[in-house]
């Protein structure tokens, strides 16, 4: 008996054309319901909850000029998409710049710029913290990663140093 006959049929039965359709039917079937599926089951990870609560944000400006840190208020809702954002600033606290000069001798010496401040600002947001990805003020959040301090009169340019609520392991910085 032969593997494929003369009418090109896999032994004798089903022909090799309508099995490769078959095969490759079944395929894209499987694929759309694994993907389908296999989302449902891992969108959220291991908590799934829905209950949304506070996190916290603890972001660092470096070098800004000093109409930044005048015109930051706590309260202050931050703005994204041409709208306000549930996201608002709990606390700030402004110091010179640390700024890298040289002194007489041609050292390279850390000292405080005598203009420009770095600036901490905290802000909150309700999140649902079981989400893979963070939103506060519509941006993502996560450690290290840049983030833009936006309010309706000021933008600068920030750094996250700190992320916390009560289920998340971040710290914000004391």
């Amino acid at each position: 008996m032969k593997l494929i006959d003369e009418k090109g049929k896999l032994f004798g039965l089903v022909n090799v054309v309508d099995l490769i359709v078959v095969i490759l039917i079944l395929a894209i079937i499987g694929g759309v319901g694994y993907k389908m599926f296999s989302s449902k089951i891992n969108a959220n990870g291991g908590n799934i909850t829905t209950e949304k609560e506070y996190v916290y944000v603890t972001l660092y400006a470096s070098l800004v000029v000093p109409e930044v840190v005048e015109n930051l208020h706590v309260g202050d809702k931050l703005v994204a998409d041409n709208g306000f954002t549930d996201a608002e600033i709990v606390s700030i606290e402004s110091k010179p710049a640390a700024y890298v000069s040289t002194n007489s001798d041609g050292k390279m010496i850390l000292t405080e710029h005598p203009l420009w401040k770095d600036v901490i600002v905290v802000i909150k947001e309700k999140v649902n913290p079981s989400s893979v990805i963070l939103k506060v003020g519509k941006q993502e959040v996560r450690i290290n990663y840049p983030f833009i301090l936006k309010t309706q009169i000021v933008e600068a340019n920030s750094k996250i140093r700190g992320i916390d609520s009560k289920t998340l392991t971040g710290k914000v910085l004391e």
